[in-house]
């Protein structure tokens, strides 16, 4: 009898229910421009879902199946901060509403891309009280945090909430991607929405699926998980706080990430290529471009390990497509030696905005890369070493610090290399004595140094070696 009385009851939920939304598609969303946008949920079995948004006069139909899912696409306009609705109905009504067309990016990570205006325990944003305090609803920055998620079992329908980050809002959302968001829409003067999917601690097997972590073995995959550790394993973010997004059209990715893979660091380049093509594939769109963060100065211990992963980050990127780097050297004081959490992120911010701005909006006159590496040439009394992207030059300083030299017994001794006279090469006088075969520039856990091109952005650290030391 309970049986047929559940059953009895269950029937009657799924016939008479209304429509039912993703938590990502609710009030004071952002929708991306000129896009064919997906909206999907549930209804009534085998219904007529009819959709009207305020934007268009056209009515838009598709029918639920037999299980109640239903989708349908509807093309959006130019942006603008008109306020818009979306009205839809299976014969019962839900409206969303609050709703702006402008541009959209997901923004992804750990920690430090998570941490909020609020900061975390001691560990502070710096000037977080004077943006949350002038944060307006009118600028046209909203941002959806999805909650965090480490559970076995995979979420299809993601969990968040749409925030206009206002003053009120501001302290819990990400400081790194509300900077981003700011410039963007300063310069573009459209409104702009962020999907934050960020989990402290997380590492990049987190955030790929099973097929890509599967062909490595650096990472245990036969490891037991409780709850407390439940965030350590691979997929999960991936499964639960991505995937359940795929459906949102977005213009991009930002990803800040690297900590948790520091002793991994020999694998990261060829899985951050995977993770590119995992995430493109996931969106349905190739071409979406990819922006990431390097990992700032910090003192992990001794060894080098976190400066390889610096350096597998920057030629991971530079080896995929459409994507852009932003160099950390300089945005960590010395007295944040063994702060995880550098409280500058504004700078952050602003280096993607300007990357994304130039690459992805074709803002020509914005300077937007750092100067890396571009070769090396050894003689019997120098090594010049000529920069790209030191644009107008590199900036002349009393000294440049942070260079080392080694000769074949692989141990590095401090120089002091001086400006080349086309202001894009740095020059080191060889003593007779010594005969370097290596140099090597903040190639430390952490070492931040003082070279910057003409437009105050650093030089991305670099090593002319393959030496484990």
């Amino acid at each position: 009898m309970k049986f047929i009385l559940l059953v009895t009851f269950l029937l009657s939920f799924f016939v008479n229910a209304t429509v039912i939304l993703p938590d990502v598609l609710g009030d004071n969303m952002v929708l991306q421009q000129k896009s064919s946008i997906k909206l999907w949920g549930s209804a009534k079995v085998n219904a007529s879902v009819k959709v009207n948004v305020s934007w268009s006069t056209i009515d838009y139909h598709c029918l639920a199946d037999k299980n109640g899912k239903w989708k349908l696409y509807v093309p959006t306009n130019a942006a603008s901060f008109q306020k818009h609705s979306i009205d839809i109905s299976d014969g019962k009504s839900i409206t969303i509403k609050n709703v702006l067309v402008g541009e959209v990016w997901l923004c992804s990570g750990q920690s430090n891309m998570e941490m909020p205006f609020r900061g975390f325990n001691d560990q502070l944003i710096k000037d977080a009280d004077f943006y949350v305090s002038t944060a307006k609803v009118e600028v046209g920055i909203r941002m959806f945090t999805v909650v965090k998620n480490a559970e076995i079992k995979s979420s299809k329908i993601g969990k968040g909430n749409w925030t206009e980050c206002s003053s009120k809002d501001l302290p819990n959302c990400s400081a790194t991607a509300y900077f981003f968001a700011l410039r963007l829409q300063t310069l573009l003067n459209v409104p702009i929405g962020i999907i934050n999917s960020s989990y402290g601690g997380s590492s990049i097997e987190g955030w790929l699926n099973p097929a890509a972590v599967q062909k490595y073995t650096d990472l245990d995959l036969n490891k037991t998980y409780n709850d407390e550790n439940a965030w350590q394993r691979p997929y999960v973010m991936y499964q639960n706080m991505l995937k359940p997004y795929r459906g949102y059209v977005i213009n991009g990715f930002l990803w800040y990430q690297g900590e948790s893979n520091v002793l991994r660091y020999g694998t990261y380049a060829q899985k951050l290529h995977d993770l590119v093509s995992l995430w493109r594939t996931t969106f349905n769109n190739p071409e979406l471009p990819f922006y990431a963060v390097e990992i700032a100065p910090f003192q992990y211990g001794n060894g080098v390990q976190a400066a390889k992963l610096r350096e597998a980050q920057f030629k991971g990127i530079n080896a995929i497509k459409n994507t852009g780097f932003v160099c950390t050297n300089d945005l960590v004081a010395e007295s944040e030696a063994t702060n995880i959490h550098p409280s500058q992120k504004k700078p952050i911010g602003d280096r993607l905005a300007n990357l994304v701005l130039h690459d992805t909006y074709h803002a020509d006159t914005i300077k937007a890369n750092s100067p890396s590496l571009e070769h090396v040439t050894i003689t019997s009394d120098s090594i010049v070493m000529q920069f790209k992207n030191s644009y107008e030059g590199l900036q002349n300083q009393l000294e440049f610090i942070g260079f080392e030299v080694a000769d074949s017994t692989t141990f590095f001794r401090t120089v002091q290399p001086f400006l080349g006279a086309d202001k894009s090469s740095l020059i080191i006088k060889i003593n007779k004595e010594f005969v370097p075969i290596a140099v090597r520039y903040c190639f430390k856990n952490f070492q931040v140094g003082n070279v910057k091109n003409s437009v105050g952005l650093p030089l991305v650290p670099f090593r002319t070696d393959e030496w484990d030391n």
